[in-house]
């Protein structure tokens, strides 16, 4: 089925220290799998609703999209940035809303050196009601040789687990990893 499409885009310096993006899209003919999107949004296709164990039965639907991002450059070596994004699918057949998703995502940088950096990024998304904290130092001297040491951390706030599937009120831990990347490039000439 042919469909509507629509997608705009505006962006802003107004000087060297702020920048401001927005965008936003809609689709009159954006195909719904028929997945479902975990215990929040539950498949929506008209056979689903029927027998909640039927086959696969995909369908387009109005998707839209939204997506707003600010920078902030206080200083050179500081980086500073926040995104905003929204995402959502209504099912044309049964006109139920197949998934609603806000994502926010906060990141911050800076760099000490040429060589040197930490790097911060955290990332909250209400469909899964996850948030995810990553955070990294880095040193890479010259090209072929680096080092990283990094901490990953995934928290459920009022979800559900990704493991049990059971409801968690409040701010619960689903895993952290700590990690170590060395590389250095051996340089051999051949004669």
């Amino acid at each position: 089925a042919a469909g509507f499409n629509f997608f705009t885009f505006a962006s802003a310096n107004p000087s060297k220290k702020y920048s401001l993006g927005l965008e936003a899209g809609l689709n009159t003919s954006e195909l719904d799998y028929d997945f479902g999107a975990g215990r929040r949004f539950a498949r929506v296709s008209p056979a689903a609703l029927l027998n909640p164990d039927a086959a696969l039965d995909p369908g387009t639907g109005q998707g839209r999209f939204l997506n707003a991002n600010l920078e902030v450059k206080p200083t050179d070596p500081l980086r500073i940035s926040l995104d905003y994004t929204k995402s959502r699918l209504t099912r044309d057949d049964t006109k139920r809303l197949a998934y609603d998703d806000n994502i926010f995502s906060f990141r911050t940088s800076y760099q000490f050196t040429r060589f040197v950096f930490v790097r911060s990024r955290i990332d909250y998304s209400t469909l899964q009601a996850r948030a995810r904290g990553q955070f990294l130092f880095g040193w890479t001297p010259n090209p072929g040789t680096s080092f990283y040491v990094g901490y990953n951390d995934d928290m459920n706030y009022r979800g559900f687990n990704p493991f049990s599937d059971r409801f968690e009120p409040g701010l619960q831990r689903n895993g952290r990893t700590f990690f170590l990347k060395m590389s250095y490039l051996i340089r051999r000439s051949i004669k």
